[in-house]
């Protein structure tokens, strides 16, 4: 007897992460690029970061 698989066998991904590699596909989004700006902005996320855990610290 024939075993019925699943057409998708692949398993479904997040929203967020559908969402994502739409925007990525329609800004034609490459790893270079993305490098690139994280250069460009001097990794402000890592200040960003930095802000927030010592506005944690003031609440404290």
């Amino acid at each position: 007897m024939p075993v019925n698989k699943p057409k998708n066998t692949k398993p479904q991904s997040s929203t967020l992460s559908r969402m994502m590699a739409k925007g990525q596909a329609k800004t034609r989004y490459k790893p270079s690029s993305g490098k690139l700006l994280m250069q460009l902005s001097e990794n402000d996320h890592k200040r960003i970061a930095l802000l927030i855990s010592k506005w944690l610290e003031g609440d404290k």
